[in-house]
């Protein structure tokens, strides 16, 4: 957590979470075994001058040129794709993971997706000529997939949602803006608000609203329980254009007493880093003055922007390689821990580095610690797959998940008729590959059998494995070609599901049943769980997550808090019952207000369902 009013000051202790490992007497409650890990050096960052304007982009100056050297060898030419697994059938083995194929289809195109509740997942798409239909008998631009309930629902939306972007309000309410021009019966979406209200699985719109229209804008939920909608376009392109860029940023609720929405503010970053400046990266960094600052990287170029003064505080070196739409990449914050002061480090992976459909993806990560003195992008080999179009999942054991994507040319929309498509990406990366940021290492994952292109997604699932669906890399509905509308969804489980290890079954939270309750808690107070577990020799491990709002492969929000374990104490008046105490993060810039999941792992066991909170 950095200190702003003493920017030159960093703390770092310990990194792993701390554990408690309870014994089975019903005499004595176990002691946590916290371990110590090598202290980080303190160091200092370089000073900002709150006076100096953000910089002004030259005019004549050109995009950023790729360093020819920077990309990745030629790939493999193009191959037939291989064929699905049979639909239910969970394909893999234990250490490389599996995959399983739904029954159930999405009926929608998954472009946008979010897990509203424990087992429920809401699709956004744009209109279409999708098979689900709503009451009116159109097609449906929303679906909700129960998989409790082995259900999917249409959803009525009635705004032009293409390219639109999502984050989660401090109340629990998702909030959506953006989209295109809306044909007959849709309305424009570019300037429409969405919110989902996940306890009546609803949409509500507040049509053409917002002060100026946005194709591809990025949001985030803030210190404050608002949400930040930052940058787009106002117009459909692929690369971004002086004439059609949006530079600026807005922020919802308004401060207004009648709810009108607030002027739009400019940020110079954004006319700076033309044209590639779309679907850019943010993630808050943890701070001790609840302050609302923010981590930006767009095109090649990240920054550390302060929020309420409108201004850069510091530029951070260059990555290599574009980054952000059409060249994207994905962007994850590291695991955040209290024993090492929640050091904020980002990881920014694949991209492309030429807008050719025929060059091979980026196969670079970039490590960022943004506490460092003199801060340097560390970088790797993203586990040896190129990938442009990869979409990140950070897991509750800290390891974080790439998958999806392609090993060719960029994100797009195919040129040319259904009979003899131009792909602009090609070669589906069918492999995840699976990184513990602790040992910096990859290891590569069993592979799907379906071809997850453009305008597909992945998320966490409260239960522990990972949600995929999505792909569609056309302008309208196609089937019967190499890279069809997708609506099948499958489910990946990593190996930290498949081994013998008893999962946990968390019972109750501060004495609550967590079945079908989402439960309000709050900052830095201790919580109270009964975990269910039939293991002798438990050992436990915490964390809070968000899981974002998943789109063009972006989690916005997506986070990861190690929890302290104060207590674990063996509960004598019950079988195979522990009784759990957590404390919360301490602040609302570690992770912001809003909707989030708890989850309790064993030996590195996730439990069988997190506890859905509201955290406020």
């Amino acid at each position: 957590m950095i200190n702003f009013k003493s920017i030159d000051k960093f703390i770092g202790r310990q990194e792993p979470a701390a554990k408690a490992a309870p014994k089975a007497d019903p005499k004595a409650a176990p002691k946590a075994d916290p371990k110590e890990a090598p202290k980080a050096d303190p160091k200092e960052a370089p000073k900002a001058d709150p006076k100096a304007p953000a910089p002004k982009a030259d005019p004549k100056a050109a995009a950023p040129k790729a360093d020819p050297k920077a990309a990745a060898p030629p790939a493999p030419a193009p191959a037939e794709l291989p064929p699905a697994a049979p639909t239910g059938k969970e394909i893999g083995d234990a250490k490389g993971g599996t995959w399983t194929i739904l029954p159930t289809l999405t009926g929608v195109n998954a472009m946008h997706m979010f897990v509203a509740r424990p087992g429920q997942y809401v699709f956004v798409d744009r209109p279409e000529t999708n098979p689900l239909l709503r009451t009116n008998g159109q097609p449906a631009e929303s679906s909700l997939l129960d998989l409790d309930k082995d259900t999917l629902t249409a959803l009525d939306i009635t705004s032009d949602t293409f390219c639109s972007a999502g984050s989660w309000l401090g109340n629990g309410t998702l909030v959506g803006t953006g989209g295109d021009t809306g044909d007959p019966p849709f309305v424009p979406g570019q300037q429409t608000l969405r919110f989902y209200d996940p306890m009546t699985a609803t949409w509500e719109e507040k049509l053409m609203v917002m002060p100026s229209k946005r194709w591809y804008p990025t949001m985030l939920p803030l210190v404050d329980g608002k949400v930040l909608i930052l940058g787009g376009s106002i117009g459909g392109t692929g690369l971004n254009k002086v004439e059609l860029n949006n530079p600026t940023y807005n922020i919802w609720p308004p401060s207004t007493a009648d709810g009108t929405p607030d002027p739009d503010r400019p940020i110079q970053f954004l006319v700076d880093t033309l044209p590639y400046n779309l679907y850019v990266f943010l993630h808050i960094v943890p701070n001790a003055e609840n302050k609302n600052m923010l981590f930006i990287l767009s095109n090649q170029q990240p920054v550390l922007f302060d929020l309420e003064a409108n201004n850069v505080v510091y530029s951070y070196p260059k990555i290599a390689v574009q980054r952000t739409y059409p060249q994207t990449g994905t962007s994850v914050m590291l695991p955040l821990y209290s024993n090492n002061n929640y050091k904020p480090e980002v990881m920014v992976c694949g991209g492309q580095a030429t807008y050719e459909i025929t060059a091979t993806a980026d196969s670079s990560c970039g490590r960022l610690d943004l506490s460092a003195k003199s801060p340097a992008w560390e970088m790797d080999d993203f586990g040896g797959i190129p990938r442009v179009m990869p979409d990140s999942v950070i897991l509750p054991n800290g390891q974080i998940v790439f998958l999806n994507g392609a090993q060719i040319g960029y994100a797009g929309f195919r040129k040319g008729k259904k009979n003899n498509p131009l792909w602009l990406s090609d070669n589906p990366s069918f492999n995840p590959v699976l990184y513990d940021p602790v040992g910096k290492v990859y290891t590569k994952m069993n592979p799907s059998t379906v071809a997850r292109m453009y305008h597909s997604v992945a998320t966490l699932s409260p239960d522990g494995y990972v949600f995929v669906a999505g792909s569609n890399p056309q302008a309208s509905v196609a089937k019967g070609i190499k890279y069809s509308t997708e609506y099948r969804a499958e489910i990946f489980k990593p190996p930290y599901l498949l081994t013998d290890v008893p999962r946990p079954t968390i019972l109750s939270l501060n004495g609550t049943n967590i079945a079908g309750n989402r439960i309000t808690i709050g900052y830095n107070q201790p919580i109270v769980f009964v975990v269910s577990l039939t293991d002798p020799n438990p050992s436990f491990t915490a964390a809070i997550m968000h899981l974002g709002f998943v789109t063009h492969s972006q989690s916005m929000g997506h986070r990861f808090v190690g929890l302290d374990i104060s207590q674990a104490n063996f509960d004598a008046g019950a079988t195979n019952q522990y009784i759990v105490t957590l404390t919360t993060p301490p602040n609302p810039t570690i992770i912001a207000p809003g909707p989030h999941y708890i989850y309790i792992l064993n030996n590195g066991a996730p439990c069988v369902r997190a506890a859905e909170v509201l955290l406020n």
